[in-house]
């Protein structure tokens, strides 16, 4: 498992966050060129970005952005609670769920 990152591919990226297509499936290619040189099973599973001067909570452009079978990991920075917070997200039913986190060392 790693994080890779991806550039903004946003109109305003001082504003919002959108994965760069040309990354996102310039890493499904190199998920799949894996998969047949080693046997593994490797796969883009989701995405991670930052609320800034907030919680970790979905925003409605996140929502509307998202789709199914991704997992959408959100990190605050800004929240009440001071210090980073970070949460995870799944959408069903047009909604974006909690998805417990778990840490592995």
């Amino acid at each position: 498992m790693e994080a890779v990152s991806a550039s903004n591919g946003a109109a305003e990226p001082t504003r919002r966050y959108e994965i760069s297509p040309v990354d996102y499936f310039a890493q499904i290619r190199r998920c799949r060129r894996i998969n047949e040189a080693q046997s593994e099973n490797f796969a883009v599973v989701g995405a991670y970005h930052s609320h800034p001067r907030g919680e970790p909570e979905p925003s409605e452009t996140d929502t509307a952005q998202a789709f199914r079978d991704f997992v959408f990991l959100i990190v605050g920075l800004g929240g009440t609670a001071g210090g980073m917070q970070i949460a995870a997200y799944a959408l069903h039913d047009d909604r974006l769920t909690p998805v417990p986190l778990t840490v592995v060392e």
